[in-house]
């Protein structure tokens, strides 16, 4: 009985637990460094890039990585059959089924780097650059579990991953966005959007895209509409996508300009 009892704490208040509010608190050291670390990663990688692409094993670096992020992914879902969705006994699993844009992202940088897939890669770009920033602004989901806790690794590897492996193919393959990701990307969105509206529908707690009235503050000023909210994320996405856009060809032109300064 002893160890029952041991093995429940563990699993349900301990590492692998649901934490307490105010446990992870935004703008701290504990929301700073997973980005910083990030930030290094890339910097690395973009230091490194020749040697990483000239690399025997190259293609097996990229397989490793695309693992991992999809067990990042896999564990959040074993965590939570082990210790169920809450401290609600009655709330139901059906509102944390894989719907949302960062787990997508997840899975499409996965096949992308396995694959080499140009055109997965705009969706990931895309998606890093624009509703994948969001979580790691503003990290409210993980407020209850700071570094004592599995979720807060799980959530910026979930989140973080993507973006440097996106990088990663910028850098070592070359790989360069292109302008029809932007329609892509969003016609994804939509695609995305008939399972969340009929969860959201179908289920209480189910908050899927934040297309649901109250689940996300900023749109809490529109009426109740999910048709509305969604639209008004569409727009959202659209001017997000647009800057990405428009700030990677500014780049790219002050780097071409750079260059020709300096053949001549």
């Amino acid at each position: 009985m002893d160890g029952k009892v041991r093995e429940v704490i563990y699993f349900s208040k301990g590492f692998f637990g649901y934490g307490e509010m105010g446990n992870f608190r935004q703008w701290s050291l504990a929301h700073f460094l997973p980005v910083i670390l990030a930030v290094a990663a890339i910097i690395l990688i973009y230091r490194f890039k020749d040697k990483i692409r000239d690399y025997k094993n190259e293609k097996r670096i990229r397989f490793i990585y695309a693992f991992v992020m999809i067990i990042c992914e896999m564990s959040y879902f074993w965590r939570l059959s082990y210790v169920g969705p809450g401290t609600d006994p009655d709330k139901s699993m059906m509102a944390f089924l894989p719907l949302q844009v960062c787990q997508w992202t997840l899975i499409a940088t996965s096949f992308m780097m396995m694959s080499e897939s140009k055109k997965l890669f705009n969706l990931s770009f895309f998606l890093t650059m624009s509703a994948g920033l969001l979580p790691i602004l503003f990290p409210a989901v993980i407020s209850a579990c700071g570094p004592g806790y599995y979720r807060y690794y799980q959530y910026w590897g979930e989140h973080l991953l993507p973006i440097i492996g996106m990088f990663y193919m910028m850098f070592v393959h070359g790989f360069k966005p292109k302008l029809y990701g932007i329609p892509m990307t969003v016609g994804a969105l939509f695609i995305l959007a008939v399972p969340c509206i009929y969860f959201n529908a179908r289920y209480e707690d189910a908050h899927y895209l934040y297309l649901k009235h109250g689940s996300f503050a900023m749109l809490d000023f529109l009426p109740d509409s999910i048709f509305l909210t969604g639209l008004v994320l569409v727009g959202a996405v659209l001017i997000l996508l647009s800057i990405d856009w428009l700030v990677y060809r500014l780049i790219t032109r002050k780097k071409s300009q750079i260059g020709e300064i300096r053949g001549n």
